[in-house]
């Protein structure tokens, strides 16, 4: 059974804004998250940083994980950055077996260790 995705957009700063996910990210949700990004940049132009909170993210499978992709690149494509906070250790798990940690997070194993230890 899904959990509902909800995703929130805050601009706490002009310049950051930040993405509260909660939910499952999966095949019956893809969209949602990148179409909020999407729209949302357009009508911010002034940011330069964007902070998906994934501290309430459920699961996420390879749906989820190519609409996250999609989203790193329209971020990246906006001249802005992307930050993946508060991840789970799954989710993190996830990242790291797919290869996908150093591209969405910018992060290499070795900061990801000192980081986790």
């Amino acid at each position: 059974m899904t959990n509902a995705l909800t995703c929130t957009w805050h601009t706490p700063e002009e310049t950051t804004a930040r993405v509260v996910i909660a939910g499952d990210l999966e095949f019956a949700t893809a969209g949602l998250l990148l179409q909020l990004v999407t729209d949302r940049l357009a009508g911010h132009p002034g940011v330069r940083e964007v902070r998906l909170d994934c501290g309430a993210l459920g699961f996420c499978d390879s749906s989820g994980l190519s609409e996250l992709m999609q989203v790193y690149r329209v971020v990246t494509g906006a001249g802005a950055r992307l930050r993946l906070d508060n991840r789970q250790p799954a989710f993190d798990r996830l990242l790291t077996l797919t290869g996908t940690a150093g591209y969405l997070t910018g992060e290499t194993a070795d900061a990801r260790a000192r980081r986790d230890s």
